[in-house]
């Protein structure tokens, strides 16, 4: 562990005014100017990749793997029966090489030939009696190879999705807003938690700025911390808050259904749901080792392994797992993980697929306490206080938490039209817990009064999801008529014991401090949830130019805890919902797709019964959004701009004539714009601008919290990064830099405001050979010392710097 830094004053930098733009103005001339200016830049691309050679960094592997980079990098459409390619490898390709001399590197030696089918799609074929290759006259497109909603995708550009119909449909016949980060943005932005992989994701703030012990966040202005925003390759991920995080080196994409998803999922916060979609199974084979060491005395060891286990690629694996040692920014929180997945995929036919999936984590880390206001974003007579302060007890304080996931995905497509699938996911975790409280700063404003708290959590859930999908034609209509039934459940076991603990200063910390805990425990409870749901959705595809979207779910939904202590029972809610939603969207020739929906949720309270001693009822959210999406056919680009309008209704707040009670008379609303743009304009530039606009506040209570702002939540949040790789002048070496702005928020008491702020973030990457690759990552490049601010104060991470030496063969 770190031992105690000296105190040392700091400078909490001046926030950035934030600009007063209206709605409609930010999302028109916002729009316009990415679109225009990606638009044209594509353009001259493909105008200048038609005409001159190319640089390409393509590590060896399975034959098709190299060759779907090859043609994602070099921007053509190739198809291939997966049987050609198979069990082949490839030495790889790298340096400068034109489209036609590149195809015959990689396909030297096969038997293999390039077939022109229209003049814009090309497909292997095994090559005839005669050697003569015929290579087409190759046209640029940036259309990757059979990507699906659960597959992978070469580079920052998904246009697939099941997160937000669970059928696999184009996002642009997608009548709501999907953020996806993709498995390549994820590893050149170094991504090691949830939160970091979302920072450059627009309407997404963390909870907590270097909080290693939960994933929960702020979407559009709603917490969605919990067990109900998190679904795992599209089923259900029941765990607490504090029982376990993500681990994203072992996703193959995260994607953000912003607004209300209950029509699908159920029980979930109206702000959205998170979908992680795991790496999955593979024939082509993939060895890949990645070793780090970073600030903080960082150490880690990564691996990633796929390919087949029978000759005809029947049966597939995929391993993935690391090993890390580190502290972090604060004083004796070490940041130490285990983590390994395993996922085999068995196709006995070209209809039937059967995924099973297992992963295990150990996390020996700390919780990252709050700081008061006062000497973080405030004065404090004695300076600020340092970001590495430590509240805590080293010799007390520890947060173990291991978790285990077990599940199986089946798919099976009875015939062309009709298809099941059931999907089920088993997790459990237990974690142990000491930690401190903070009440208060004294008079001289350095000793902070604490107490002390220890407890072990249980948990463990199971989901099971049912789809039938069936895809007819009538006339000039497209059908995908999607009916499922899903089913959860939770038990979550909870002990705890309360403590006393001597004051800290702040400013001149001595620690050892004797922690003395109840032999009694405070509290001990037993949670069982429950949660049934059925659901049909109709996708309509009309003369290839409209798509509507209708849907609707019943949900039953159950919840008791016992007191372990009195073994008195106590229903917590049993209740039931019907959520909707409809979505419009038109598919113009050029790429452009405009779309409005009206959306629905639900929310299961937490407990507790009104002053008539009924149950509370669920809280209701509706959504009414309006967007315009570009993703021109054949390029690399996906635009998204959408203005919201978002209400959460049943929202508890005080019974005035009965003070000692609560009563469901509040409403909060959100209003917003969001604008995204992600595009690979040529084979060495990327692009990620994204721009978020959050007006949230309480419209109705009874507590006088009318106007107030969720805490931590900025009106104003920005974000662009780049990536650009030398192909020309220095082969092998890549730059890339971010920079990300959160304007002025407030604490949840809204009692005080807090300063804005920009972080700048960097990456040097250099492929030595075609096997090796170095990177250099750094965080928070300039330093900037920032803070946000909710129930307490988390200052940001500091600047802080990975190297990465990757392995591929």
């Amino acid at each position: 562990m770190k031992k105690s830094k000296q105190s040392e004053a700091h400078t909490i930098p001046s926030s950035l005014k934030p600009r007063q733009n209206k709605l409609n103005a930010a999302f028109l001339l916002s729009a316009s100017l990415v679109i225009s200016f990606l638009s044209s830049s594509v353009v001259k691309a493909e105008t200048q990749q038609s005409q001159q050679v190319q640089a390409f960094s393509i590590a060896s592997g399975g034959l098709s793997t190299v060759l779907r980079q090859f043609a994602s990098q070099a921007k053509i459409t190739l198809s291939f029966d997966p049987a050609l390619v198979s069990g082949k490898q490839s030495r790889g390709l790298k340096g400068q090489y034109s489209i036609e001399t590149g195809l015959q590197q990689l396909l030297a030696g096969h038997g293999l030939q390039i077939i022109t089918i229209d003049g814009e799609s090309y497909r292997l074929e095994s090559r005839s009696s005669s050697d003569k290759v015929e290579l087409p006259k190759v046209s640029v497109s940036g259309d990757y190879i059979n990507e699906t909603g659960l597959g992978a995708v070469s580079g920052y550009v998904a246009k697939r999705s099941i997160t937000a119909a669970k059928s696999d449909i184009p996002l642009i016949e997608t009548p709501q807003s999907v953020s996806i980060v993709t498995a390549d943005q994820i590893a050149i932005q170094n991504a090691e938690s949830l939160h970091q992989a979302l920072k450059y994701t627009p309407g997404i703030v963390p909870m907590g700025s270097d909080n290693t012990t939960s994933d929960g966040m702020i979407i559009r202005g709603f917490n969605v911390t919990g067990s109900a925003p998190m679904y795992l390759n599209g089923t259900k991920l029941s765990r607490n808050t504090f029982s376990g995080v993500s681990e994203p080196y072992a996703m193959e994409r995260i994607e953000i259904l912003k607004g209300p998803a209950s029509v699908l999922y159920g029980n979930a916060a109206p702000g959205g749901i998170v979908n992680m979609v795991t790496k999955q199974p593979q024939a082509d084979t993939l060895r890949e080792l990645k070793v780090q060491a970073g600030s903080f005395d960082r150490k880690q060891l990564a691996g990633d392994f796929a390919g087949a286990l029978t000759d005809d690629g029947s049966l597939t694996y995929r391993v993935t797992g690391l090993v890390r040692r580190s502290d972090t920014m604060t004083d004796y929180i070490p940041d130490d993980r285990e983590f390994v997945q395993g996922s085999v995929r068995w196709e006995p036919t070209e209809n039937t697929s059967l995924t099973l999936l297992a992963n295990y984590q150990n996390n020996e880390i700390g919780y990252v306490y709050g700081l008061p206001e006062i000497g973080t974003v405030s004065d404090n007579i004695n300076g600020n206080i340092n970001r590495d302060r430590f509240i805590g007890e080293p010799d007390f304080d520890k947060y173990d938490a291991r978790n285990y996931t077990l599940g199986y995905f089946l798919n099976h497509e009875i015939n062309d039209q009709i298809t099941f699938r059931q999907n089920f996911l088993h997790f459990g975790a237990d974690t142990d817990w000491n930690y401190l409280t903070a009440s208060g700063l004294d008079a001289s404003q350095q000793l902070l009064s604490r107490g002390a708290a220890s407890r072990a959590d249980e948990n463990s859930s199971w989901s099971i999801d049912n789809q039938l999908e069936f895809k007819w034609d009538l006339g000039a209509t497209q059908h995908t008529s999607l009916m499922g039934l899903d089913y959860t459940e939770q038990t979550f076991e909870r002990v705890q014991y309360r403590g006393s603990v001597g004051d800290l200063n702040l400013f001149n910390p001595i620690y050892g401090s004797a922690v003395t805990l109840n032999s009694i425990p405070a509290s001990h409870s037993k949670q069982d949830s429950k949660q049934l749901g059925i659901y049909a959705q109709e996708h309509i595809k009309i003369a290839d130019k409209w798509v509507v979207m209708l849907g609707g779910r019943y949900d039953k939904v159950q919840s008791d805890t016992k007191n372990r202590l009195t073994n008195v029972s106590t229903e917590n809610y049993d209740d039931d919902a019907f959520t909707g939603r409809a979505g419009l969207v038109y598919l113009f020739d050029n790429g452009f797709a405009p779309y409005i929906s009206y959306s629905e949720s639900f929310e299961a309270p937490p407990g507790g019964e009104d002053a008539n001693g009924s149950a509370f009822k669920p809280t209701e959210g509706e959504q009414y959004e309006i967007g315009l999406r570009y993703q021109p056919e054949g390029q690399a680009i996906s635009i998204t701009a959408s203005v919201y309008k978002l209400t959460q209704k049943n929202v508890m707040t005080s019974d005035l004539n009965n003070p000692d009670f609560s009563i469901q008379e509040g409403e909060v609303e959100s209003k917003g714009f969001e604008l995204e743009a992600k595009a690979n304009l040529t084979n060495n530039l990327n692009l990620i601008a994204s721009y978020g606009y959050i007006d949230n506040a309480v419209t109705e209570s009874n507590s006088g919290t009318e106007g107030n702002r969720y805490g931590a939540v900025p009106r104003h949040m920005a974000s662009l990064w780049a990536d650009y790789k030398f192909s020309e002048t220095i082969p092998g070496l890549g730059l890339g830099a971010g920079v990300r702005y959160y304007g002025r928020s407030y604490n949840l008491a809204n009692t005080y405001d807090v300063p804005g702020f920009t972080v700048v973030d960097a990456v040097v990457n250099y492929s030595l050979t075609p096997e090796w690759s170095l990177a250099l990552n750094i965080n928070n490049l300039f330093d900037e010392e920032y803070a946000t601010c909710s129930y307490a104060c988390f200052y940001g991470v500091e600047r802080s710097a990975t190297v990465s030496a990757s392995y591929n063969w």
